[in-house]
């Protein structure tokens, strides 16, 4: 195993992926964490996987947005290619999903913040094509990360692609990108779609029993409805996430900013009074065992903490999660009936 890249002390492997290992590192003379994406040594041979893990280190060098993972420094050596990114420490939401499907306004959050760095993504002219739950970091502080762009297209890039060969993960292929057209960056709202369904309900909008069946299924567009597999879901979630499941680009939202616009507007009203968005993502961390109570309780009070334990451990969305403030609305209803009823009483005995 790789001891050091560039100034960069390995301290531990922390997960494999198509391209290669990922390492955890510690930089040197920065004193910070660090990632090491390390290309494995057989796909090295490739000139063609060689320059999409360059092109990878070129696409992040050019972004600079909080929900969008950094890159810091691009290494070759005679053993390898390196990629030195910021360390996230967290989870990813393929292994979130594992305990279940996630509160609606989770879901909320998690991708108008997704939505966001794909806008910034959009605008500087680049598409991810590779958006999924594995991509899609959540980190011990409430921060949502977009991660791995090796398959991210530039307007300038020349494609790396053959002809008649799709790249991308296929349960997250837009109709458009599977009948051979030029993806756009309806198709990477529309991955986003996937992956929010997938997040609300615990399973994929479309599936085969092999890869020609998964096609057709996309291809046709047809799919079961968010609250048809998620009841507690609310309606204003489902619609968003539908919408961006159109199988006409045009039909979805009109750019990955307006779909980020309406789910935060959506998150506010789904979130508990006063909490910040990012304490409610530690609190689903730390009620699904990703981070320690104690953690979690320096970004959150106990109180708080506590009253998310419900939604999340269901993995349902927000009916549940907030009876105390529902019932304390109808304390403060009947106060007041009883407030104008004595008022009034009082006024017809004066008559």
């Amino acid at each position: 195993m790789v001891r050091k890249v560039g100034s960069s002390r390995i301290v531990r492997e922390i997960g494999r992926g198509g391209m290669g290992i990922v390492y955890e590192a510690f930089q040197e003379g920065l004193d910070r964490a660090v990632a090491v994406k390390a290309l494995d040594t057989k796909l090295a041979r490739s000139k063609e996987v060689v320059e999409r893990f360059r092109r990878e280190g070129r696409a992040y060098a050019k972004l600079r947005h909080e929900a969008i993972v950094q890159v810091h420094d691009l290494v070759e050596k005679e053993d390898g290619l390196y990629l030195v990114t910021e360390f996230v420490d967290g989870t990813d939401l393929a292994r979130l999903l594992q305990a279940g499907a996630l509160p609606a306004d989770c879901v909320a959050l998690v991708g108008a913040r997704v939505a966001e760095a794909l806008d910034y993504v959009h605008f500087n002219a680049l598409l991810h094509r590779d958006v999924k739950p594995a991509n899609v970091m959540l980190s011990r502080d409430g921060e949502v990360k977009l991660m791995d762009f090796g398959i991210a297209k530039g307007e300038a890039d020349h494609s790396l692609t053959r002809a008649g060969m799709l790249v991308g993960s296929p349960s997250y292929m837009a109709p458009e990108v599977l009948s051979g057209e030029e993806a756009g960056p309806a198709a990477d709202v529309w991955a986003l779609g996937v992956t929010l369904y997938e997040l609300l309900t615990g399973e994929k909008p479309f599936r085969g029993k092999d890869a020609d069946e998964l096609f057709a299924a996309i291809a046709r567009g047809k799919f079961r409805s968010v609250r048809s597999r998620a009841p507690d879901c609310p309606r204003r979630v489902a619609r968003a996430v539908e919408r961006c499941l159109a199988r006409a680009p045009a039909a979805r939202f009109r750019s990955a900013g307006t779909l980020s616009r309406a789910l935060l507007s959506i998150a506010a009203k789904l979130l508990r009074r006063g909490m910040h968005p990012r304490a409610r993502l530690v609190a689903l961390l730390a009620n699904r065992g990703f981070v320690t109570e104690e953690i979690a309780l320096t970004k959150l009070d106990l109180s708080t903490l506590h009253a998310t334990r419900i939604a999340d451990s269901r993995g349902t969305a927000t009916k549940a999660e907030f009876p105390v403030h529902r019932r304390r609305r109808a304390s403060f209803a009947a106060m007041a009936l009883l407030a104008f009823a004595a008022g009034v009483a009082t006024w017809l005995v004066r008559l």
